[in-house]
């Protein structure tokens, strides 16, 4: 298959994952627009948020949500993005649908796309802060964070 995400879903291709359940799989942006930019990536390939089917939207804006919470209580982020792009003229880069979750630091300039590749040392960083997530996302979902 083409699809790059579609690779990584099925172990093909590289990435850094954070997370994983029957219908999405969470990885680090490989060019973040911040420290600790995720992907939210659904499991099976659709081209976008409005071609997929809601159940899997649901739950991936579910962990997006999660992942949020977890960066801005756990962490300490000021704030974060969590957005997906539905087609090229609205940014859309993969053409299979992931959602954003963009953690934003003090002094971190807005921007939704990095242009630098993420280092194999920063991976490791933001996995190391991301250690317990599996564990606050399942209490999340479970309505006890």
């Amino acid at each position: 298959m083409n699809c790059v995400f579609c690779r990584i879903v099925e172990g093909s291709a590289e990435s850094y994952k954070v997370y994983e359940d029957d219908s999405v799989v969470v990885i680090l942006d490989k060019y973040p627009a911040s420290k600790g930019h995720l992907l939210v990536i659904s499991r099976d390939h659709y081209e976008s948020a409005s071609k997929t089917p809601p159940p899997i939207v649901s739950r991936a804006f579910l962990v997006a949500a999660g992942l949020a919470k977890y960066y801005r209580e756990e962490l300490g982020a000021p704030g974060v993005n969590i957005l997906a792009n539905d087609g090229a003229q609205a940014g859309q880069m993969i053409f299979h649908f992931h959602v954003h979750v963009i953690p934003r630091w003090r002094g971190d300039p807005l921007s939704f796309h990095g242009r630098r590749e993420i280092s194999p040392e920063e991976a490791r960083e933001v996995l190391s802060m991301l250690g317990n997530v599996q564990e606050y996302l399942a209490k999340y979902q479970n309505n006890s964070v």
